[in-house]
């Protein structure tokens, strides 16, 4: 283990061995993130697994000799106006109590940060409020907002909230009644749209054909997705492709995790020159057939993709920023970051 350190520091900062330090790194993450069997299972898929390799480092505390802080970088292919990019995705920042200082913190995500750059174009991140001023004061800068929208599937039962549940369920009724036609309406025009869900990724999407010109999106090639979604041991994930009557390709995709009454989209993409519009009133036939109340889509989007999503009656719920650095600050191009939950480590 060769630690990076400075002079008189008591904390060292270090590359982790997945397996040597398997159960001190589970344990600071069952202590700082989240308490569950799941840590572990993480472990291996994220950081043994990936396509693309994992980095992961680990916070010393040198007195003691014991790990007490992990930072992850994952990588991740990304292309910009057809050319490829190298990125890190920040990832499993966690500091035990009683090291959880400015100090420690700053050394750890400094070290993780620089050393993704060494061989990366870019890093970039989601941190919680708390870790924003550590992130702003290594150099990275606000790029974006990962929005939640959600769209009511069936209106009863959110309308019970506020009256008398006979009357919800009349009105509820009709609203969703009116829905359905404005839907239809889509849905006439143009070739019929076909929908089929599956449990691996369709093997000849190539999505990354329909991103726009400046926009900073992931490669969503189906090995990717694969890993990503089909392989994850956090989740159960389906893809919802989309298809017109005698067209090769799929027109969207959606893939989605459904949790009780909601089905959330953590995946998607739709042709621009096709049917996108239409598509979203497929996605939504989807979620009412598995019994769903509504559907929550989240991602850092292009404006055309939050108009669309607002005429097909989506509001914000919520949003978390999105901070990124590259390797050469003043070079970095003036890029529109599109990302989702494909591109995050959960």
């Amino acid at each position: 283990m060769s630690a990076q350190v400075a002079d008189s520091n008591p904390y060292a900062v270090a590359r982790a061995d997945v397996v040597r330090d398997r159960d001190a790194v589970v344990d600071i993450w069952r202590s700082s993130l989240h308490d569950d069997q799941a840590r572990s299972l993480k472990l291996d898929w994220f950081y043994r697994h990936a396509p693309h390799d994992a980095l992961l480092q680990v916070l010393l505390h040198q007195p003691s000799h014991a790990i007490v802080g992990t930072a992850g970088v994952g990588w991740r292919r990304m292309r910009l106006d057809g050319r490829d990019l190298r990125s890190g995705l920040l990832a499993d920042m966690a500091v035990m109590p009683g090291h959880r200082m400015l100090g420690p913190a700053l050394l750890l995500q400094r070290t993780a940060s620089d050393t993704a750059l060494q061989d990366g174009d870019l890093v970039y991140g989601f941190p919680n409020p708390h870790a924003v001023p550590v992130v702003k004061r290594l150099g990275y800068v606000h790029v974006g907002d990962m929005t939640t929208y959600v769209r009511i599937v069936r209106h009863g039962p959110y309308l019970a909230r506020r009256m008398p549940a006979a009357l919800a369920g009349l009105l509820g009724a009709c609203i969703d009644r009116l829905v359905w036609l404005r839907d239809r309406l889509h849905r006439m025009a143009g070739r019929r749209l076909h929908a089929a869900w599956r449990t691996t990724p369709h093997e000849t999407v190539h999505a990354q054909a329909w991103s726009g010109p400046g926009t900073l999106e992931g490669v969503h090639d189906r090995d990717a997705l694969e890993w990503r979604f089909a392989r994850c041991p956090l989740a159960s994930f389906r893809f919802l492709y989309v298809q017109r009557d005698r067209a090769p390709q799929p027109c969207a995709w959606f893939v989605c995790r459904q949790q009780g009454d909601t089905l959330h989209v953590v995946d998607f993409k739709t042709d621009p020159a096709g049917s996108a519009s239409r598509s979203l009133t497929v996605l939504a036939d989807a979620a009412h057939a598995l019994g769903c109340r509504s559907i929550s889509l989240e991602g850092c989007l292009a404006d055309s993709e939050k108009a669309l999503l607002r005429r097909h009656g989506f509001f914000v719920r919520q949003g978390r920023p999105v901070y990124a650095r590259w390797k050469q600050d003043d070079a970095a191009p003036r890029a529109a970051f599109r990302l989702t939950p494909f591109d995050e480590d959960e």
